[in-house]
């Protein structure tokens, strides 16, 4: 009889551990800064604006996985910097050109990101925004564990 309780918690505690793990219930994964669905829901988007969304989503994918170089090119910057030998007499320079190139490529996404709110801003109307911005907002907090993790270790002392 114990075996058999034993056998039985453990097959619950396998299926539980294997569903959570898996993806989730609208074959999502992971952060998404478009959530149409959501934002449909809670803005009450128009047909158009989710057409539109859905477009700018699309774009915005496309870009990305045009811009992004293949994992273990010789375009990524952790190749590039493995590359670079420190007894190399020309070190410090290449080190400084490719500081610059990924400073120049965090400036390309900022700049990227500030177009992306445009174009949000454009589709959207203003009491929609204020509505988007607070969404945004409760994201970061629930999503930030990097940035709570000190006041979690106050609010717990």
């Amino acid at each position: 009889m114990k075996k058999l309780i034993a056998g039985v918690l453990l097959s619950a505690c396998i299926a539980t551990t294997a569903y959570a793990g898996g993806k989730h219930s609208d074959d999502r994964k992971g952060p998404d800064f478009f959530p149409i669905h959501k934002m449909t829901k809670v803005l009450d988007l128009t047909d158009e604006q989710q057409d539109a969304l859905k477009a700018l989503k699309a774009e915005l994918k496309a870009e990305r996985k045009a811009n992004r170089p293949e994992k273990g090119s010789e375009d990524s910057f952790r190749a590039q910097f493995k590359a670079l030998d420190p007894s190399d007499a020309n070190y410090e320079q290449d080190l400084n050109e490719l500081a610059n190139l990924k400073a120049e490529k965090a400036k390309a996404r900022f700049l990227k990101m500030a177009d992306v709110r445009v174009k949000v801003s454009e589709i959207l109307t203003d009491e929609q925004l204020e509505k988007f911005e607070s969404m945004k907002e409760k994201r970061g907090k629930r999503g930030d564990h990097k940035g709570n993790r000190g006041d979690k270790r106050e609010r717990n002392s």
